[in-house]
């Protein structure tokens, strides 16, 4: 859920920007083997992962020892820094400064938290200068957790947390505070990137939720208030920054769809490249992150979908703002970042993802592309890894992994 300063750079081999990859195109997935093949318009699907939707927790057992594990610990103290004994030796070439963020505070007075993303933002920061180690971690100080502070009940809508409401009065005005934004969390906790003007910005996936902070200091500054007209309540949480762009994904739950969008250095200015329309399903898919290419940006359209009603629910279901639509299908969208068309359109096996790792491209000796190429973490589409996110089950340890397999996924859009 968190991530890094600085980060490195993925392979990048070259693909002529006007390149197109319409009709013949052809998928292939883990180990090689072929899961979707498209020629022209027909679609085969030789290999889908299993629908999970049905799944029990594996959790439901009695755990006799149960011990708390420091990695769910709330941390004891806002702010702290010093420095760290090492055993063995820190190489002197190491200098630099190593920043991730992620939940650290999962409890108000006496009232805890129940899922791992609910947690308050913290910000660790790690720097090595001569052999030394010195680490810091202070709270993020968004709007909703300086609100949680001052009042100690929650005061905004976090990922399965809703505030306790008075009245049946008080839920109507969440309810329409949700549609303009207002009662969604700014809760900065999923990464952290380095902007090309300098600029060091958390974020979550409510847009709101965009805030720069002091990579020396560990400071709140400011808001990321962006400048365009684009609007919208949500983006992804793990935008693609380089040294000349900023690229990020916006799911439109009105019109089903994403926008993708890119923002200059030295700006707070959102252009849309283009658009991209579901294929399936009544909204956009859940995009956490999104794979980019020198030339192309993959827009994942997953079948675990946003869902109105559950937002709207006081109490989580089990798959929490989401519905798991298997008849809607699962796609994958090329599109290119010089015209914003869509090149390739396909259709791929059910999947579940958080995370895509790599993406590039390939050529071949003469220089014409061959395909484009992306990796990600697969959960082999089975939705109960959110719900086994819970803290409960987290701090639970009987001996057995309380996670749902993933397996490492690599999809070879290619052209012939």
């Amino acid at each position: 859920m968190a991530s890094f300063i600085p980060t490195s750079a993925a392979k990048n081999s070259g693909y002529p920007s006007s390149m197109a990859i319409p009709d013949d195109v052809r998928v292939f997935s883990i180990f090689g083997k072929p899961m979707v093949s498209t020629k022209k318009t027909k679609t085969t699907i030789l290999n889908v992962a299993t629908n999970m939707s049905g799944a029990q927790s594996p959790l439901q057992k009695e755990v006799v020892d149960e011990r708390k594990l420091v990695a769910w610990a709330s941390v004891r103290q806002e702010r702290w820094k010093g420095e760290l004994d090492v055993k063995g030796e820190i190489p002197k070439w190491l200098n630099g400064t190593y920043i991730r963020n992620g939940p650290g505070l999962w409890h108000l007075g006496d009232y805890n938290f129940r899922h791992l993303f609910d947690g308050y933002a913290t910000l660790v920061r790690l720097s090595f200068d001569n052999s030394r180690l010195v680490m810091g971690h202070r709270q993020i100080e968004s709007d909703a957790y300086k609100a949680a502070k001052k009042s100690n009940k929650l005061c905004y809508r976090e990922f399965s947390e809703v505030p306790k409401y008075d009245n049946f009065l008080a839920y109507i005005c969440d309810l329409a505070n949700l549609f303009s934004s207002a009662s969604l969390t700014d809760n900065a906790n999923t990464g952290v990137v380095k902007l090309a003007d300098g600029r060091v910005v958390c974020l979550t996936e409510t847009i709101k939720g965009s805030i720069v902070i002091d990579p020396n200091t560990l400071d709140t500054l400011e808001k990321l208030e962006y400048s365009d007209s684009l609007g919208g309540l949500i983006h992804a949480a793990h935008p693609i920054v380089t040294d000349s762009e900023f690229l990020t994904l916006l799911p439109d739950l009105l019109n089903p769809g994403y926008m993708v969008a890119r923002m200059d250095p030295g700006t707070n200015e959102r252009k849309v490249i283009g658009r991209v329309d579901c294929r399936g399903g009544p909204s956009p898919g859940w995009v956490h992150s999104f794979p980019v290419t020198e030339h192309y940006v993959i827009v994942p359209e997953m079948p675990l979908r946003y869902c109105a009603k559950n937002l709207l629910k006081a109490e989580p279901t089990p798959l929490y703002k989401f519905r798991w639509c298997p008849e809607s299908k699962g796609f994958m969208h090329v599109m290119c970042k010089a015209s914003g068309k869509i090149v390739a359109s396909v259709e791929v096996p059910l999947f579940v993802t958080f995370h895509f790792i790599n993406a590039y491209e390939e050529k071949d000796e003469e220089g014409r592309i061959t395909g484009v190429i992306m990796d990600c973490c697969e959960h082999y589409a089975d939705t109960t890894i959110l719900d086994n996110l819970r803290l409960q089950n987290l701090r639970s340890w009987g001996g057995e992994d309380v996670l749902p397999d993933a397996r490492y996924t690599t999809m070879y859009f290619v052209h012939r």
